[in-house]
């Protein structure tokens, strides 16, 4: 796969954008985010067995909490971020032990995708609202600026409208807000916000997340060029819709595959000194 087709990582291991990543790789221990995990595009392995990752992200967490009270690193990444970096190469590793690599990578991905990658979240946006275009009644006052969806994507409408549907969404985020618990005193910078910031985290990797599905599901449905007859139909709707519509945020059909490219960076589990075949 070309460097053009791969996805970038938006990522620097400085100490506030480290801080973010620890706290994505909690969002599948934390009790109360249960009924939307499976919504989030998470791996189905860690989702079976959840205990498991919970064990290893809580021996990480500790590890961080105790070392950055002994400012215990060293690096040239920055600092918090080095014990940040520290912590993961080893936590990825023992999840890649005790589950597969697999899942450890397809891990390690959901966090770049959702968290660390631009590109991806302006495609995700910019897809979402391109394909609530489909559904468009004539009722609709901006249905005379619908283009005909083509005819390969109409008999896969149906099978979608529940990822994309604005109303279920609000219901779903709704929901979200009545279970999230308030700010705990380690987010006193986010005391101003009514939930902590762990739910902010979910609602945004809901919206991506659920989107992506949509396009998976049409992807696994169409060829190459039926693929790319969808992805110019998107890019003609969405520059006619929005008057803040950019086309070219959809990325032509790079997004609408089956399975996401690969990063342009290796993956931290080529870092990591510990044996996974012990």
């Amino acid at each position: 796969m070309t460097k053009q087709n791969c996805l970038e990582l938006d990522f620097y291991w400085k100490d506030g954008e480290s801080s973010e990543y620890l706290e994505a790789l909690s969002l599948p221990t934390l009790p109360w985010a249960a009924p939307f995990l499976p919504l989030l595009g998470l791996p189905n392995a860690l989702l079976e067995q959840p205990s498991i990752w919970e064990s290893i992200y809580t021996q990480a967490f500790i590890e961080h909490k105790t070392r950055y009270r002994m400012r215990d690193w060293t690096g040239t990444h920055g600092e918090r971020g080095e014990l940040v970096r520290q912590v993961i190469v080893k936590a990825l590793p023992l999840l890649a032990q005790q589950m597969g690599r697999n899942v450890a990578i397809d891990l390690e991905k959901w966090v770049r995708f959702h968290f660390f990658c631009l590109e991806a979240k302006r495609a995700m946006r910019e897809w979402e609202r391109t394909l609530r275009i489909a559904y468009f009644s004539p009722n609709s006052r901006k249905y005379q600026r619908k283009i005909p969806p083509p005819a390969v994507l109409v008999p896969i409408l149906p099978l979608i409208e529940e990822l994309v549907d604005f109303d279920r969404r609000t219901e779903i985020y709704q929901h979200l807000k009545r279970v999230a618990p308030p700010p705990p005193y380690e987010q006193i910078p986010y005391e101003y916000m009514e939930y902590c910031y762990e739910m902010t985290m979910i609602s945004v990797v809901l919206d991506q997340a659920l989107t992506l599905k949509a396009l998976q599901t049409i992807a696994s449905r169409l060829n190459d060029m039926e693929r790319k007859e969808v992805a110019m139909w998107a890019q003609a709707q969405a520059l006619i819709m929005y008057r803040d519509g950019k086309p070219e945020n959809l990325c032509g059909d790079k997004y609408l595959q089956v399975e996401l490219p690969c990063f342009d960076v290796p993956s931290l589990l080529d870092f990591s000194t510990l044996d996974e075949s012990a």
